[in-house]
C-alpha cells in the first residue's frame, strides 16, 4: 500500500485533517472562536439558519473529510516532484497556502455573509492550517520512509 500514492495521499491528508480539527476545536473550547471548521465549510451549503444544526456538521464534515483527502494527494504528488529536502517547511508553507487560497476566496465571502468573524476566528484559521501543514509533512516522512516508495 506505501507504494500507492493516491491511497496514501488520502490517509496522509485525512490524518492531517485529524491535528487540524483538534487545534480548531481546542481553540474553539478556549473561546478564540465561535464556530468550529465543519460548520465554516457548510457556509457553501447551507443557508445561515442551518449553520448551527447537526446536519451542518455533516455536510461539512463529508466536504472536509473529502478535500483534505485530495490535498494529502496533492501534497505526496508535489513532494515526489520537488523532494523531500525541508519536508516540515514545505508542508508549513502548503498548508498556509491552502489557507488563503481557502479562506481568502472560496470561503472567503460565504463565511462573512453567513457567520461574520473576529480577527481572533481568523486567526484560529491560520494555525490550525499552520498545524494541517506540519502534520501533512510528518504523516509523509513517516508513511514514506524508504526511498524505494517513493
Amino acid at each position: 500500500m506505501h507504494k500507492d500514492k493516491v491511497m496514501g495521499g488520502a490517509i496522509i491528508g485525512i490524518l492531517a485533517d485529524a491535528v487540524k480539527l483538534i487545534v480548531n476545536y481546542l481553540l474553539y473550547k478556549l473561546g478564540y472562536t465561535s464556530v468550529v471548521f465543519w460548520q465554516i465549510i457548510a457556509t457553501r451549503f447551507l443557508e445561515k439558519e442551518y449553520l448551527f444544526k447537526p446536519s451542518a456538521y455533516i455536510i461539512g464534515g463529508i466536504a472536509d473529510i473529502t478535500v483534505t483527502a485530495g490535498l494529502g494527494v496533492l501534497f505526496v504528488y508535489s513532494i515526489q516532484f520537488i523532494g523531500r529536502n525541508y519536508l516540515i517547511i514545505k508542508g508549513i508553507g502548503y498548508g498556509l497556502i491552502i489557507w488563503v487560497s481557502l479562506f481568502g476566496t472560496l470561503l472567503g465571502q460565504s463565511v462573512q455573509e453567513k457567520i461574520p468573524q473576529t480577527p481572533s476566528s481568523i486567526f484560529v484559521t491560520i494555525v490550525a492550517h499552520f498545524f494541517f501543514g506540519l502534520s501533512l509533512a510528518v504523516f509523509t516522512h513517516y508513511f514514506y520512509r524508504s526511498k524505494k516508495t517513493f
